[in-house]
């Protein structure tokens, strides 16, 4: 049976998505090359090129099927929120609070539109019970001679 196609608030999303893990990748190679050029060092470089190539990951997970996985957009939140967090305690970056807040309260209500309605539900414990045996059911057992 054919999916059916994708409501505007998923594509949205997915069109979010793409955008923000062109961005992303941007991001890691200009990281790569300020690396190789020995402006940043090599931990900065290393670990700011690895975290954007991972987000934008995560956004072409979400990109691709965002009906089903949406949830692949936690991460770019969840990075988002502590850039957030991190330039509000900062003295002097003001700027980038001023630029990653917006953006975090897009990407979250892009996420909520997405699935109006839909709530994750909670991890199961194990697999479903299995019904019990009715009690009168009998089971014969014999052997049959040739």
């Amino acid at each position: 049976m054919p999916q059916p196609p994708l409501s505007p608030q998923e594509r949205r999303l997915a069109t979010f998505c793409r955008l923000f893990a062109a961005i992303c990748l941007l991001g890691a190679l200009g990281a790569a090359v300020g690396l190789l050029l020995h402006e940043l060092s090599p931990w900065n470089g290393l670990l700011g090129a690895a975290l954007l190539a991972s987000l934008a990951t995560s956004c072409l997970v979400a990109a691709g099927r965002p009906r089903e996985r949406r949830h692949a957009l936690l991460p770019v939140v969840a990075a988002i929120f502590t850039i957030s967090l991190l330039g509000a305690f900062q003295q002097g970056q003001r700027t980038l609070l001023a630029g990653s807040v917006p953006l975090l309260l897009i990407s979250l209500f892009i996420y909520r539109s997405a699935a109006p309605g839909v709530h994750s539900e909670p991890a199961r414990e194990g697999p479903p019970a299995a019904e019990p045996e009715p009690a009168d059911r009998k089971i014969q057992l014999g052997i049959k001679s040739n």
